[in-house]
């Protein structure tokens, strides 16, 4: 059977994913003016807006189910009061 993953493991996907993402965007600077820029910078932009999107799907509450729309990992969730971590 397959753990369900808590909510710090989905943020640390979360965070891994926006970060790699980012950095294939900084990168692309390098190779300014050639077919790498543009390859890097949609590369980065496409794993970015994955990790975005894997926060919305992924990264709710283990009690409620409620999605935690809030900055960085809470303790409580804003919900239902249960605690996260």
């Amino acid at each position: 059977m397959k753990k369900e993953k808590t909510p710090q493991e989905h943020y640390v996907v979360f965070t891994n994913l926006l970060f790699i993402g980012v950095v294939l965007i900084l990168v692309s600077i390098l190779f300014k003016d050639t077919v790498f820029f543009w390859i890097l910078w949609g590369l980065g932009l496409l794993i970015a807006i994955a990790g975005v999107a894997y926060r919305g799907k992924y990264f709710k509450c283990p009690h409620c189910g409620g999605k935690l729309n809030v900055r960085g990992l809470p303790k409580h969730c804003p919900d239902c009061g249960g605690k996260i971590l």
